[in-house]
């Protein structure tokens, strides 16, 4: 390849790369929602609850010191609420996976503790931090009634109770009057990051209830993540929309009000690595909304763009006295393969494989990543050496390519000189340079677009590995060694330890540019400036990645090593 044409292949590979997850990261792009469609009810929701499938996910529960939630001037004063709370029993439910808190003002969740992700080891993550009353909500008759503001009477006195090895199921109910019963029934699994809700309404007339209600996860995501502001950034309200997920971002005035009509299967929210969301399972939302607002938050590190999301679904209500609908609840970490249990396109969530016009290509990518880092893992149990190796395995996948790349790229270097020759004869005639470059090229058997192939099967696996670690909670506070504590973090500043591993990222480009480049001055100049371009826009990345690419430019150089053993591969000239 034409060293003069090089930067100019790396600078739109790396828009390629970057371009729309950018875009889509900084809410700048969103899909197009799909058409309304139709869809089959049916009913007995209470008895689904009552024999609901054992076989998908998990949840967690109670008080966490929350070590890196900042203040959040969003949250309203909880003093009225705190008093209201002298009376009220609260349940809690033990898990394998979690622990949540119920209340009988509310009938619903208060807390919500993840067992096995902690606040950088200081308490385990509470998903309900900023839980101003019983999560999820159900609103009725045009939102003027929410049935997380009343009282109700629980199935289960006061008190701890432990399903670690049989289901539980927990009932609240609220009586109106005349007949008129709200009931909410709650079942919880040992092993999943789930519980089944089932919602019923006994004889509706007497609340004069009718068309549709709400349910709505009416806690925002709180921060997990020690960088509070990329996990601000990450905090969406996402939905499936027909067969096409959809991101609610559509902020105006720093408030976001947004409501989406057609067949929707699912809705919640998310933050960097967390989710909660709500599946109806016995039939469709026809809508789903978000609400929002964008504020100051003040942080150890000074203020950042905070944001505060809730986020639902409209159902229909039938025209019968009595009805019930059951949902899904997921509540947990956003693991891919995790979400794939639910066969509802749920991991789309993690928006892998979702980048317009080139995600079909990157997809088959991300998933063979997590298919593979994990089980890597359980061999290796450090993500670090997992990811070395990875480097090695797709170096050595890619090495037929790359001895054909080394072999075209010394025969350039080799002719350079007549390159340079030619380029000062015929400086003032670019056609006659051009054909005289192909007769050179031609005699030498020299190809210079060869020197590219092994990019092109590395730009949707790079694609992919970007995505996967910006998305993938596998890589959360995984360590590697000495400093590098956490491989889905980058460096904050220049400052960060961090930076060291983007400084040996840039040292490697570096020996390996100098190594295999001819040198001239157009070369020299790229041998300077692309890898500080590279660790210019590598430094906040997942140290998971940086470490990808630090090991693959070093195993490149050992290519260089091997290939250039003595009498291996040489290109004559002349």
């Amino acid at each position: 390849m034409d060293k003069k044409t090089l930067p100019i292949i790396i600078v739109l590979a790396l828009l390629i790369i970057f371009y729309y997850p950018l875009l889509e990261m900084l809410g700048l792009y969103e899909p197009l929602p799909p058409e309304k469609k139709t869809a089959d009810t049916t009913s007995q929701a209470e008895s689904e609850l009552r024999q609901a499938d054992d076989s998908k996910p998990q949840i967690l529960s109670d008080q966490s010191p929350q070590a890196y939630q900042p203040y959040d001037p969003f949250k309203a004063d909880t003093a009225s609420v705190a008093a209201e709370a002298q009376s009220i029993d609260t349940v809690k439910i033990i898990t394998n996976k979690y622990e949540v808190s119920l209340s009988s003002y509310g009938g619903g969740l208060v807390t919500l503790l993840l067992k096995e992700y902690s606040y950088g080891g200081n308490g385990q993550i509470d998903m309900l931090s900023l839980s101003k009353n019983a999560t999820p909500d159900f609103t009725f008759a045009a939102e003027t009634f929410s049935a997380s503001k009343v009282h109700y009477s629980s199935s289960k006195p006061a008190g701890t109770y432990y399903a670690e090895s049989e289901p539980m199921v927990v009932t609240y109910r609220y009586n109106y009057g005349n007949g008129g019963e709200l009931i909410k029934h709650y079942k919880f699994y040992p092993d999943k990051y789930h519980f089944e809700l089932v919602i019923e309404l006994r004889n509706r007339d007497q609340f004069g209830f009718e068309r549709q209600y709400q349910i709505v996860w009416n806690t925002p995501p709180g921060v997990t993540e020690p960088q509070v502001e990329q996990d601000y950034q990450e905090m969406a309200a996402v939905a499936m929309l027909g067969d096409s997920r959809v991101m609610l971002d559509d902020y105006e005035d720093d408030r976001l009000n947004q409501t989406l009509d057609g067949v929707t299967h699912w809705a919640g929210l998310r933050s960097k690595y967390f989710a909660s969301i709500i599946i109806p399972r016995n039939k469709p939302a026809d809508r789903v909304f978000a609400r929002g607002q964008i504020g100051t938050i003040m942080t150890n590190d000074g203020p950042v763009e905070g944001r505060e999301i809730i986020a639902g679904l409209n159902l229909p209500i039938e025209y019968v006295p009595s009805f019930a609908d059951s949902f899904t609840i997921f509540v947990g970490p956003m693991d891919y393969n995790l979400l794939t249990v639910y066969d509802v396109g749920l991991e789309d969530i993690l928006g892998i494989g979702t980048t317009p016009y080139v995600g079909w290509l990157i997809k088959p990518f991300a998933i063979a990543i997590v298919w593979i880092l994990p089980r890597m893992y359980n061999i290796i149990p450090n993500y670090g050496i997992v990811i070395i190796l990875f480097a090695l395995l797709v170096k050595i996948i890619t090495l037929p390519l790359s001895l054909k790349s080394f072999k075209s790229m010394q025969a350039m270097k080799d002719i350079q000189p007549k390159l340079e020759e030619l380029k000062k004869r015929h400086k003032k005639d670019p056609s006659a340079l051009n054909k005289e470059m192909m007769k050179l090229y031609k005699k030498h058997g020299v190809n210079p677009i060869s020197g590219c192939l092994p990019m092109l099967p590395q730009m949707p696996l790079f694609f992919a590995l970007f995505s996967v670690f910006r998305s993938t909670i596998l890589l959360r506070e995984a360590p590697f060694f000495w400093f590098i504590d956490d491989l889905s973090r980058g460096a904050s500043g220049l400052t960060d330890p961090y930076i060291l591993l983007v400084l040996v990222m840039i040292g490697a480009q570096f020996v390996s540019q100098k190594i295999t480049m001819a040198s001239t001055q157009q070369n020299k100049m790229i041998m300077y400036i692309m890898p500080l371009f590279m660790g210019f826009i590598f430094y906040s990345f997942a140290a998971g990645l940086v470490l990808y690419w630090t090991s693959f430019s070093v195993f490149s150089l050992l290519d260089y090593v091997f290939f250039k053993r003595p009498k291996a591969n040489k290109v004559e000239t002349s």
